[in-house]
């Protein structure tokens, strides 16, 4: 998790997100321009071989796809954003998004229990925006958590915030009741494989920065994550 737990704490610093966007623009640019290229070889030389495609040829592809999500992820997190308010229940976004959560996460035997609550509240934020970060969160967690684990996503309106934790335990045992601390890093935890370091956090981090919020994150192989954010915004 080095390179998620880098960039967290830039989402929240204005000063120092304009600084990361200077410095990764214009290297952006660049790793698109040969992603461009390698798409099109990937195009022609399937065109051409037709049914005669090589036995590596689906993980060629997915590898591909797999970079070009990160790129699109980072370009997300240090452009500038401009959120479209919605005034709604919450629930609606999340009970809307939970069928593809529960797809990702039962890939692996993982399970999804939502834990609404008593009564709805409406209130302001970007459905696509918030959308696009808690998918990614999802899509993350259903390629990296250990098998057997449960996923609780709870939401609450708490002084005058909405508040989504997103809580993973053994089957069996009791979910976190609360997180502890306000650091919005990871805290050390077990070692990641190298394909479990991914840019959701922080794409989600920059969301809800965007929002006037925060997110806090803790653990690895069994996260427990909590965001939070004003439920109204004044209108501009």
């Amino acid at each position: 998790m080095i390179v998620s737990s880098s960039i967290l704490p830039v989402m929240t610093d204005l000063e120092k997100l304009q600084e990361f966007r200077r410095l990764l623009s214009g290297y952006s640019h660049r790793c698109r321009n040969s992603l461009n290229g390698m798409k099109m070889s990937l195009y022609l030389f399937r065109r051409e071989a037709r049914e005669n495609l090589p036995s590596i040829w689906n993980e060629l592809e997915q590898t591909y796809q797999r970079i070009e999500k990160s790129f699109d992820q980072l370009q997300t997190i240090y452009r500038p954003m401009s959120l479209k308010m919605v005034r709604c229940a919450l629930g609606q976004l999340i009970t809307e998004r939970a069928p593809n959560w529960r797809s990702c996460l039962q890939l692996k035997g993982r399970t999804l229990h939502l834990d609404p609550p008593e009564q709805e509240v409406a209130g302001d934020f970007d459905p696509i925006q918030l959308g696009i970060g808690l998918d990614a969160l999802a899509s993350w967690r259903g390629e990296f958590a250990e098998t057997q684990r449960q996923t609780r996503v709870r939401w609450r309106n708490l002084d005058g915030s909405f508040e989504i934790c997103w809580e993973e335990f053994l089957a069996g045992a009791s979910s976190a009741s609360s997180l502890r601390g306000v650091d919005p890093t990871l805290a050390p935890g077990h070692h990641s494989s190298p394909r479990a370091d991914s840019l959701a956090l922080p794409l989600l981090g920059r969301i809800i920065a965007a929002h006037g919020g925060r997110l806090e994150a803790h653990g690895e192989s069994a996260l427990r994550l909590k965001i939070r954010w004003p439920q109204f915004h004044a209108v501009q």
